[in-house]
């Protein structure tokens, strides 16, 4: 998965992400907390919300990792090379 496939699925989940938020008046991390913390029923829609949740985070971390190996560091810690956005 590309950089750019990646943000582009990120920014589709946070758009059904933003649906459940604006139906049960509640951010997702902070739905996602509850839920962890055993505060939430299950439903169908709660159940659906939390993989589109999870599936973002996920995402999120391989963002941060690709990310991460572009601006990979040398060993006295300098940059590689410098970003050139758009990132091809």
């Amino acid at each position: 998965m590309t950089l750019e496939e990646l943000i582009q699925g990120i920014h589709a989940i946070e758009t059904h992400l933003h649906t459940f938020e604006e139906k049960y008046r509640m951010r997702s991390e902070d739905f996602y907390r509850l839920v962890n913390e055993g505060k939430i029923e299950q439903s169908a829609d709660f159940i659906e919300w939390l993989g589109l949740y999870e599936i973002k985070l996920k995402r999120e971390r391989k963002y941060q990792q690709m990310l991460s190996n572009l601006l990979a560091t040398t060993s006295d810690g300098t940059i590689e090379q410098k970003l050139i956005l758009p990132l091809a």
